[in-house]
């Protein structure tokens, strides 16, 4: 890598830095400006579960399908440990 590269990587994570922390602080106060406010915290407590009601089946149907993408990416992760597995051996077993 150039140095003007490893320089502008440098500002990039600075810069993605300060927006995170901008969104988290934005975050966090109007968080605390909404628990000061009883009935609108509740309000939207029910418009959440509105919400969670109308779309539970394509809800559930995405965490079934984000699931079984999980085990299939673990079943490939150790398909692939194995196969390193066996390369290893077999090269230990050609030195001796």
């Amino acid at each position: 890598m150039s140095q003007s590269s490893k320089g502008e990587l440098v500002v990039k994570s600075v810069a993605t830095a300060v927006v995170a922390t901008a969104i988290v602080e934005t975050g966090i106060g109007f968080s605390k400006s909404l628990a000061k406010q009883p009935v609108v915290l509740f309000g939207l407590g029910i418009l959440a579960g509105y919400f969670t009601h109308k779309y539970r089946k394509e809800i559930i149907a995405i965490t079934s399908h984000t699931a079984e993408q999980g085990k299939d990416f673990v079943m490939q992760q150790k398909n692939h440990l194995s196969d390193m597995l066996a390369e290893i051996q077999g090269s230990d077993e050609q030195l001796d």
